[in-house]
């Protein structure tokens, strides 16, 4: 039978598919076009991420650093983190840690109410339940009259390897070695720059060479000895100092005041795992630390210190609580937010003439501040709100130094707030807040112009207060429409 042009076209095209898929089925040899006869890729997936699980063995660690007077959170905004009490629990909960590491800079200055912080954060570190096993010295701490500071912390174990220090007594130590499971540990603390108030030649403090310092810090140890470095100074600093540590360590816990989080991955530098702390207490870093066949070796883990959502005040360690309230309240039995007011000078040699001093000529800028439902105008007034509200304080806050300092003007500063009773004018955050003070200008406007104090930019001078931890959510571009004012209409010239 003879088949018709029509009927042949698509048994041509069968047979053409046919051979085809022969051909991928087959080993390809004989397929000419690019990539024909290579199996089909699978479908993408993502490279999982490579898990370091340290041996049981390994020695914990739980480490911080800069805390920075910082007992526990202010409250002034909900989720806060950080604190002692919360610390403590977590310590108390977890029941795992080898060696517990505070990196120093207890302080943030030096005054009446720093000592106090330094008192009470030493004995719930080095007194309670709970026993830190370092401390290392930060340049904010050399700061503190030494007397006091050797006699708050001579029993504390304190490490200052490369410091030499004239003050008789002086508690600071090269090292600090404890036994964990039969492997020695050895802790040790380089301060890498002195402040500068402690540089001249009459200074009671020096720093010795660091590698001169570190030979002494190894000095009886035996090559199965762990060493863990703590070092004070800035990441370029850190990072330089390492190289010198020879034979190296096996960790290096950076306290660097840049660093608001620790991190959590460790970094090697010239072979050795670098971490940083983070400061105010508000996030730890857990550590497991070992050795393999290439050397040292460190994972992290990040801790936030949250607060409780269902007790009032944030839960936590209630003896360490109890410590803090008490200070609280000594603080106030004290009168150091008298006792440390009107210390310091204005920032431009004028004094405080209080905001109704400006509402004459600056009706509209009063006007804005002033107008009701203003948080500047009530700063003052929510201090003693939440002071009476025993779920969000219950001490008094009213009379704490660093609360009041945001919620008023001039504190610490001549002519600037001293009390509630004795400048009433003063409480609030009013105009010389930002302009400074004003009787220079009252007395002589065109002659002394007040602009921003130091000159700064706006938002540079709202994060003053309104930091990441004070005002978490606070964004400028959305604050300042609310508070926003300027020259009146007769005082801009054409």
């Amino acid at each position: 039978m003879k088949l018709r042009p029509a009927a042949i076209l698509p048994l041509v095209f069968v047979a053409a598919t046919l051979v085809a898929t022969f051909a991928q089925c087959g080993d390809g040899r004989a397929a000419t076009a690019p990539g024909a006869g290579v199996p089909p890729m699978p479908a993408t997936q993502e490279p999982k991420p490579t898990v370091t699980v340290p041996p049981k063995d390994s020695i914990r660690l739980l480490v911080s650093g800069a805390m920075s007077g910082r007992l526990e959170p202010c409250g002034c905004a909900s989720g806060q983190l950080g604190g002692l009490a919360r610390r403590m629990q977590h310590i108390g909960e977890m029941r795992n840690y080898d060696l517990l590491l505070e990196g120093g800079n207890l302080v943030e200055t030096n005054t009446e109410l720093d000592l106090m912080k330094l008192y009470t954060a030493k004995s719930v570190l080095f007194d309670m339940q709970h026993r830190y096993d370092a401390l290392g010295v930060g340049a904010k701490d050399l700061l503190l009259p030494p007397a006091e500071y050797a006699a708050f912390l001579g029993d504390a174990p304190l490490v200052a390897t490369n410091l030499a220090h004239k003050t008789e007594g002086w508690p600071g130590k090269p090292f600090i070695e404890k036994d964990v499971r039969g492997v020695k540990v050895r802790v040790v603390s380089f301060l890498l720059a002195l402040p500068k108030e402690l540089t001249g030649a009459e200074s009671p403090v020096s720093l010795l060479a660091n590698a001169e310092a570190w030979q002494a810090a190894r000095a009886g140890a035996d090559a199965a000895t762990r060493f863990v470095v703590m070092a004070h100074g800035d990441d370029v600093q850190i990072r330089a100092l390492i190289p010198q540590l020879q034979p190296a360590p096996d960790l290096v816990v950076g306290v660097d005041q840049g660093y608001i989080e620790p991190t959590a991955a460790a970094t090697p530098v010239a072979g050795v795992p670098l971490v940083f702390t983070g400061i105010r207490g508000r996030v730890l870093l857990s550590l497991s630390l070992w050795r393999d066949a290439s050397g040292p070796r460190a994972v992290g883990e990040l801790i936030p210190l949250p607060g409780s959502r269902t007790v009032p005040g944030g839960g936590g360690d209630p003896n360490v609580r109890d410590a803090i309230v008490r200070h609280r309240h000594e603080v106030k039995d004290g009168n150091v937010l008298e006792n440390m007011a009107r210390q310091l000078p204005t920032p431009n040699g004028a004094v405080y003439v209080g905001s109704e001093g400006c509402k004459g000529c600056h009706p509209t800028a009063y006007g804005v501040w002033a107008k009701e439902g203003s948080k500047h105008f009530n700063a003052w007034k929510t201090l003693e709100v939440a002071e009476k509200d025993p779920t969000r304080y219950g001490w008094p806050v009213t009379a704490y130094p660093d609360c009041v300092s945001c919620h008023v003007v001039g504190h610490r500063e001549q002519s600037g707030f001293l009390s509630f009773a004795d400048s009433p004018g003063l409480a609030g955050v009013g105009c010389e807040r930002c302009h400074g003070p004003g009787s220079d200008h009252v007395a002589a406007p065109e002659k002394n112009r007040l602009g921003l104090i130091g000159g700064v930019d706006k938002s540079m001078l709202c994060i003053q207060c309104h930091d990441f931890e004070q005002s978490p959510n606070f964004l400028f571009g959305d604050k300042w429409p609310v508070i926003q004012h300027g020259r009146e209409p007769n005082q801009i010239k054409k």
